[in-house]
């Protein structure tokens, strides 16, 4: 692996890895955050039932209108799906309603980028090896991540792991934008040798 290759690969391992991590802490623990914001237990559940149908249909608009952009924007619209909708799960229900809509969105757009990003960076030789590299990292964080928000909930309450969350989403939309010069580099130098 090249220089620039190597940089490109630990950008978008962390990038995945950040993106873990706020994915696992929400899907265990999303429902107590939104009960500790006063919302009832079944009002929360709800709620927590929008992600999927947002996921599904985030995922049938990328396939109509991502095919002919660079997978680089479809993780760049997906980390600011999900660091927006974040942000939005400290405001009124019908804001946290929306928030959780665009997050699910973000998440279901993700689930796609997650595996075509690495093959437009790096191409189709070694993508098996690469996802795996990339994977460990990722599953590790997973791992942890249940821990890591039942720590920050009981030791500091939702609104700063809310606050903690968001500072990671923000960190993984900088991940990605530090992608985009090498994803554009890489498509020109792509279309250059293309038949």
């Amino acid at each position: 692996m090249q220089a620039n290759q190597r940089y490109a690969f630990i950008v978008l391992a962390v990038g995945f890895t950040l993106a873990a991590v706020i994915m696992t802490v929400l899907s265990v623990h999303l429902l107590t955050l939104l009960q500790s914001q006063g919302l009832a237990l079944a009002a929360a559940v709800a709620l927590g039932t929008l992600i999927g149908p947002a996921q599904v249909g985030a995922r049938v608009l990328e396939m109509l209108f991502g095919k002919k952009a660079h997978p680089i924007w479809s993780l760049l619209a997906s980390a600011v799906l999900v660091a927006v909708g974040l942000g939005m799960l400290v405001g009124a229900p019908g804001v946290v309603a929306a928030g959780i809509v665009m997050y699910g969105m973000g998440s279901g757009i993700r689930s796609i980028a997650r595996g075509t990003v690495p093959l437009a960076l790096f191409g189709k030789e070694g993508y098996a090896v690469l996802m795996g590299r990339i994977a460990m990292p990722t599953l590790i964080a997973q791992a942890a991540s249940p821990f890591l928000g039942a720590w920050l909930l009981d030791s500091f309450g939702t609104q700063v792991t809310l606050a903690v969350l968001c500072g990671v989403a923000v960190l993984s939309i900088l991940m990605v934008l530090a992608l985009v010069p090498y994803a554009l580099r890489r498509q020109r130098a792509d279309a250059r040798h293309a038949p």
